[in-house]
């Protein structure tokens, strides 16, 4: 799973179609494991973990009904066998996180039929084929970013031009600079946010009459700050403009913040925090916070009350 550091909003179409968008963000140690096993039967089964368990007696009997959708979509799009399969999911984080899980259970899958096809998929591919089963096989609303940092890993600057061109450029920071981001970032879980695609109905709405413009062109510039920062090492940067890209977001669309949020942040902030926002379409979910040196124990017990 992932967090993004700024430019998120900037890959949702249609913006990236008309101004070109860029993000920063990083692969966290959160995950979507799938497993796979062939049955003797054609019974397709799958289980995730907490969530249920469904068996189809067939490949070709797969519906969608809003039930494990993602895994059947994969099922659709890259097994060609005619044996069963047992598919077994466990999430490290619940649902409707704000941590790009859906995109990680698509890779996830995608990976275990990758994993046993003659023509292996790059990672270029399998973002792509998790982007067009999710935004146009399933309807799904949504950015870019999230299925290219699942299948990359790593902390990286990513480009986004036209309907097609994607580019991935690895931040290949130093070891010290990782480690101080590790003791300094804080993921805060809020709770479950409501639809995701509620906001970002809105957000393109706003994109397509022009309302919130300014405020996704600004993120881009402070996207291309936030590298910078981090490539040289100046977190103290790093953490005031993860604070100036949440004000922006907020105006992305109504719903990404809420009073009770604002005053949370606003708690931390006096409690060390330089910076900080939520992770993903916002309303909920996860938040991450930049804290001083020598502040995280004030700030974790704060957490600690919500």
């Amino acid at each position: 799973m992932r967090i993004s550091f700024a430019g998120g909003g900037t890959d949702v179409d249609p913006f990236p179609e008309e101004y070109g968008g860029v993000v920063v963000n990083a692969s966290i140690n959160k995950y979507v494991t799938s497993t796979l096993k062939f049955r003797r039967d054609q019974k397709i089964k799958i289980e995730i973990a907490g969530e249920g368990k469904i068996i189809y007696d067939s490949k070709d009997t797969l519906v969608y009904d809003g039930k494990f959708d993602a895994v059947k979509a994969v099922i659709k799009h890259m097994y060609k066998g005619e044996r069963g399969l047992d598919i077994y999911i466990y999430k490290d984080v619940e649902p409707r996180s704000g941590l790009g899980g859906s995109a990680a259970l698509f890779l996830s899958v995608i990976g275990l039929f990758n994993e046993i096809s003659a023509k292996k998929l790059d990672k270029y591919e399998c973002a792509e084929l998790a982007y067009q089963l999710e935004r146009n096989e399933l309807k799904n609303l949504g950015g870019r970013q999230d299925q290219i940092v699942c299948a990359f890993g790593g902390i990286n600057f990513i480009e986004f031009k036209g309907k097609d061109f994607v580019r991935v450029t690895p931040l290949n920071l130093s070891k010290e600079t990782i480690c101080e981001l590790e003791e300094r970032l804080i993921l805060i879980n809020l709770g479950a946010r409501r639809n995701s695609g509620t906001i970002l109905e809105q957000q393109i709405k706003n994109v397509e009459t022009g309302k919130n413009i300014d405020a996704l062109l600004e993120t881009k510039k402070i996207t291309y700050e936030i590298k910078d920062a981090l490539l040289s090492g100046d977190l103290e940067k790093f953490g005031k403009l993860l604070d100036k890209a949440w004000e922006l977001k907020k105006k992305f669309a109504e719903g990404i913040s809420n009073p009770d949020i604002d005053r949370f942040y606003k708690r931390l902030k006096e409690l060390g925090v330089i910076g900080g926002k939520i992770s993903g379409a916002g309303g909920g979910g996860h938040m991450f916070v930049f804290c001083k040196s020598f502040c995280r124990h004030k700030i974790e017990r704060e957490i600690e009350k919500i």
